[in-house]
């Protein structure tokens, strides 16, 4: 990709500016989480408020299917109509994620082309070389289906733990609630996710194995503080407290006027 070899000096840059003040790369990759997390919060709060409103679309998008089970063209002309509608898109839930993958391989490349890197110690007796893999336990070499492995490496276990945690926040599609089919895949595709990131990048270097935790984690504390402020939200307003607005398919609620001798007391 063109963008990862500009984005890569990019973060080397960056990380040597921050190192100057604080001459630890383990916590300048943690600094550097929370500045793309921080940038990427309107979007990642987007996405989940539109899987929320997917998910409460089951019914609608049943009665659709119904009406218009001989016609899937105008069937799914309803369904981008009632998305837009809603203020949902099917298409939102997955976006943070894969705009994250890009910083994921210039970091990748930064921490391989970074002669600072090499060597740089976090702990003093965990992650003492950010360029090379976490191993806190080490032996002889035994063979698995896919690969070999020859030592216990901790941030890629750490990392699936996160992963694991985030799905478990991740708001359900409405179109898996609705198809028993689909939700067994979706359920599948999550432990894929869960199990497949960590094996892939089990012998990868502890500065990126190290930031996709930090980011991970930090991205399901920002999706349970999300989740929860949707849920507050959703309470006030079925209890009248915050006024229903179009984009949530309702009218706003109108004041009514005060009688003409109260304007004057």
């Amino acid at each position: 990709m063109a963008v990862i070899r500009p984005l890569a000096f990019g973060i080397i840059w960056l990380m040597n500016i921050m190192y100057r003040a604080l001459p630890n790369y383990g916590i300048v990759i943690i600094i550097l989480v929370f500045i793309v997390r921080l940038l990427m919060h309107p979007l990642t709060k987007k996405s989940q408020v539109s899987m929320s409103k997917m998910g409460k679309l089951t019914p609608k998008m049943e009665e659709i299917k119904k009406k218009y089970a001989n016609d899937k063209v105008e069937m799914n002309r309803q369904m981008m109509a009632l998305y837009k509608e809603q203020g949902a898109s099917p298409f939102l839930g997955m976006l943070p994620m894969l705009l994250q993958m890009p910083i994921w391989v210039a970091l990748y490349t930064a921490i391989d082309a970074s002669i600072s890197l090499r060597g740089a110690r976090f702990l003093p007796v965990w992650i003492t070389d950010l360029s090379a893999p976490d191993s806190i336990v080490t032996f002889p070499s035994i063979s698995l289906v896919l690969f070999s492995i020859s030592a216990i490496n901790l941030l890629p276990i750490l990392m699936g733990v996160a992963f694991y945690v985030q799905q478990k926040l991740t708001p359900q599609q409405a179109s898996a609630a609705a198809n028993p089919q689909l939700a067994q895949q979706t359920k599948m595709m999550a432990i894929m996710t869960t199990v497949l990131f960590p094996v892939m990048l089990y012998s990868a270097p502890s500065g990126l194995n190290l930031y996709i935790m930090a980011s991970t984690f930090a991205g399901a504390i920002e999706q349970y503080v999300i989740k929860k402020h949707i849920e507050q939200k959703d309470k006030a307003e079925a209890v009248g407290l915050v006024a229903v607005t179009s984009k949530t398919g309702g009218k706003v609620k109108k004041k009514k006027p005060k009688p003409f001798f109260k304007r004057y007391i």
